[in-house]
């Protein structure tokens, strides 16, 4: 039986950058930068905690943008605890004040792997976590060469700062879900370049994805399928988040003009860590502002080793990256930037 793409409310349905309550239904929402925006959905929801919390965030975002490398992450760091509270309190969940999330040096050496990010039991981080349905990691240390490297849109910078480090991102085009005719069978399917497909790809790409050669173009599917019926609208859908939830989780975006996606692969050491990339970014900018307050000096010496560009990288684009993924989760909708930006 021939294969069509899955369709809800007359439009092609792909991912969306919600993790956890997805608007399928709506369009997508065209906007140099979502402040604006969200700040008006709050107010017309009646949410004025959250507003102020949003507008907070807004107010430190303006001033990262003119502060240099060593000096922004404070500004930066507090306007992701103020967008992470806004979503805390949109949505009713309660929180404990303190960060939950901190941080020390070890070691004399100027290295992203003597910076240790400690992840704690309670407050702003793991109600994150919570929200988003992780692990809040309470009690584990990670180095901040472990979360960089499960960054997706400064992977590349790691790769060529750390040379020999194993690729864990594989881009994906055409993605989007496909129904089987005459059937409740729909699933996961995307593209990837041939430059991509090796010797290691398959086994890489598991578990959960199967990887398919149709004329010369090759195709990862989901192995697992949802059961779709257009009689049983509301059904359908329910099947449907569920299982764009599960998928989410190793499909992660980066977003642009036209939001970029990647499989993460299994490869050795991708399972310590398995939070979504709001999460990493809040912890690993967390301590990058502690070492801007209380040790600019030996903050400054990062600057002067083989990682700075990786490190700078993070710091210019985490907040458009963290922003943008935090006004899709307060409104549900998805977000892009135009092309003129």
């Amino acid at each position: 039986m021939p294969n069509h793409t899955l369709r809800i409310a007359g439009k092609a349905v792909n991912l969306h950058g919600a993790l956890v309550d997805p608007n399928f239904r709506a369009s997508r929402v065209l906007c140099a930068d979502p402040w604006d925006f969200v700040s008006l959905w709050l107010k017309r929801e009646h949410k004025d905690d959250a507003l102020f919390y949003w507008e907070q965030a807004y107010h430190f975002y303006n001033a990262t943008i003119s502060l240099p490398d060593l000096s922004s992450p404070l500004t930066s760091y507090y306007c992701f605890l103020n967008a992470t509270k806004a979503l805390l309190t949109a949505n009713g969940q309660t929180f404990r004040e303190n960060h939950g999330v901190g941080g020390r040096s070890k070691g004399a050496k100027k290295a992203l792997d003597n910076e240790i990010v400690d992840f704690q039991g309670g407050g702003i981080l793991p109600a994150l976590c919570k929200f988003l349905g992780e692990p809040d990691n309470a009690g584990k240390e990670f180095t901040l060469k472990d979360i960089f490297w499960q960054i997706p849109f400064i992977h590349r910078a790691y790769c060529l700062t750390y040379k020999g480090s194993t690729e864990l991102f594989m881009p994906l085009i055409k993605t989007g879900f496909m129904r089987r005719d005459g059937s409740k069978e729909a699933w996961f399917q995307a593209n990837v370049d041939k430059r991509y497909v090796n010797a290691h790809t398959k086994s890489n790409i598991q578990p959960g994805f199967e990887l398919f050669e149709v004329g010369g173009a090759y195709e990862i599917r989901r192995k697992r399928r949802f059961k779709w019926s257009g009689r049983n609208i509301e059904d359908s859908l329910s099947n449907f988040e569920t299982y764009h939830k599960q998928i989410r989780r190793r499909i992660v975006p980066i977003y642009a003009s036209e939001n970029r996606w990647y499989l993460k692969k299994s490869v050795t050491g991708h399972d310590k860590l398995t939070n979504s990339q709001l999460v990493l970014i809040f912890a690993a900018m967390h301590r990058l502002s502690e070492l801007s307050r209380y040790d600019p000096i030996l903050f400054s010496g990062h600057f002067k080793v083989n990682h700075n560009w990786l490190l700078s990288e993070f710091i210019k684009s985490s907040p458009n990256q963290f922003v943008y993924g935090m006004a899709s989760e307060i409104t549900g909708l998805e977000f892009i930037k135009p092309d003129a930006f």
